[in-house]
């Protein structure tokens, strides 16, 4: 044996011995699934989607249940692009439980799987729930700080506001990016929105990276526009990259998709909440740019008409945000509290961790700047408050205010409240449930809050 060559002594015998270890841990280690990442499915209550990448190729896998012990499996498929760095693989699971923690691996029998990692649901009914928010991310170490600062809020999910990696072409950047968001990506989902910098025209290939290596719900298409419901809150992610650099035909196409969205956001019963996240701000005073009243003039009648509660964006390197506006115009100039539906704010949060930018001069629309770097932190009660922290990389405070919800008394919309109204909750006392028209608060039960709200609006309107 190789080992045991005349004249071999102990040491050398030792050392080639490492050595063959050391290349079998290499071709093992080529082959271990890295970058992986979570999206949610087209219904977050019972779906996910998993990426990952391999340096070779592999079986596309992933274990998956509600123990350690794993016991269910599902395949996927591999996907591609004209300059990947390596194997992509993408699954979906589906069938699952609502509110539910899983433990999931990935990767095949034969190269070996990933460590086993954990993903929640979901759910149904309503009950408090915490998302993050930032754009404008990169490679750098403050970038690196803000990944760490999500992970530790261990939030239910994370938006991303466009401008991940900044691999403008050079592809090898995404697998830095990919493997620096990892510790976050594999426990909790984080939904894209498309920016400037994912248009990699540099190597004229538009979006195809960002398309290939993110699963978003729905088709995957230039476009890249989806919503998902979590909770009782419609969230509607919009490419405004796209949006701008399509022609009049498509742009259309993508407006008209977007006022459908809304309507049906407003017309369901389910949804108590309205947010959408795009990359490119309304409204700003950064000294390079400013308004942008190509989106102005052609979004914000639906957001006014549909009554957006929040509008989450990034592209300009700071920390701002409006009064809640109509028509362009606050309507309150107050400064910790707001009330449902009298206005849109908006929040550019795109200090996610590239070079910031400096000020102009403060328009009206603005009730708090800072050149920061920043995330956001939002969260929701059921039949409470929305409520947005925004916080510096350090985690200090920049703000927070919070909107009070409007409850409806008026249960059959007879413009009255009145004993009808209120013989609809007492018949459903103490049912609990989702999309419950006599869940007046939206908290998923029918109880004395709901009666409250009621007699204390008996003979509004009549």
């Amino acid at each position: 044996m190789w080992y045991d060559l005349p004249g071999m002594n102990a040491h050398r015998r030792f050392a080639l011995l490492l050595g063959w270890i050391a290349c079998l841990s290499l071709a093992h280690a080529q082959v271990m699934p890295r970058q992986v990442r979570l999206s949610f499915g087209d219904s977050p209550t019972n779906s996910i989607r998993i990426m990952w990448q391999t340096d070779q190729a592999t079986d596309t896998l992933v274990e998956y249940g509600e123990t350690p012990a794993l016991g269910s499996i599902a395949y996927g498929q591999q996907v591609t692009y004209s300059l990947q760095t390596g194997i992509l693989h993408e699954a979906t699971l589906t069938n699952l439980q609502p509110d539910t923690l899983y433990y999931y691996r990935v990767g095949d029998p034969q190269n070996g799987f990933s460590p086993i990692y954990t993903f929640r649901t979901a759910p149904v009914y309503p009950r408090p729930f915490l998302f993050t928010a930032f754009g404008d991310h990169g490679t750098r170490s403050v970038s690196r700080q803000n990944t760490q600062n999500v992970i530790n809020l261990n939030p239910d999910f994370h938006l991303h506001l466009g401008d991940l990696s900044y691999a403008n072409g050079v592809q090898t950047v995404w697998d830095t990016y990919l493997d620096q968001v990892e510790p976050l990506t594999r426990q909790i989902p984080m939904m894209i929105t498309l920016g400037n910098h994912e248009w990699e025209d540099e190597v004229g290939i538009g979006y195809e990276a960002a398309i290939a290596r993110f699963a978003m719900p729905g088709e995957n298409t230039y476009n890249v526009n989806y919503m998902f419901d979590y909770g009782n809150v419609r969230f509607i992610a919009f490419n405004s990259d796209w949006y701008q650099r399509a022609n009049s035909v498509v742009r259309n196409e993508m407006q008209q998709w977007l006022q459908n969205r809304l309507a049906e956001a407003r017309a369901n019963p389910c949804v108590r909440w309205l947010i959408v996240f795009q990359h490119h701000p309304l409204f700003g005073s950064v000294a390079r740019r400013g308004y942008n009243q190509f989106l102005i003039d052609r979004l914000q009648p639906l957001f006014d008409q549909y009554k957006v509660d929040l509008v989450l964006q990034g592209h300009d390197h700071i920390y701002e945000r409006t009064y809640p506006l109509r028509n362009s115009t606050p309507v309150s100039t107050a400064t910790g509290e707001y009330l449902q539906g009298e206005g849109t704010i908006y929040i550019t949060c795109g200090g996610g961790g590239v070079g910031l930018y400096t000020f102009g001069t403060m328009p009206p629309t603005t009730a708090y700047r800072e050149s920061t770097y920043c995330y956001l932190v939002i969260s929701l009660q059921p039949g409470g408050s929305l409520t947005v922290e925004a916080r510096r990389v350090d985690n200090s405070l920049i703000e927070h205010f919070s909107i009070l919800p409007t409850f409806n008394a008026d249960l059959n919309r007879d413009g009255c409240v009145d004993d009808n109204d209120l013989l609809a909750v007492l018949f459903d006392f103490g049912a609990t449930g989702n999309c419950m028209a006599t869940d007046i608060n939206g908290d998923g039960f029918v109880s004395d809050d709901d009666l409250l709200l009621v007699l204390f609006s008996f003979g509004g309107g009549c």
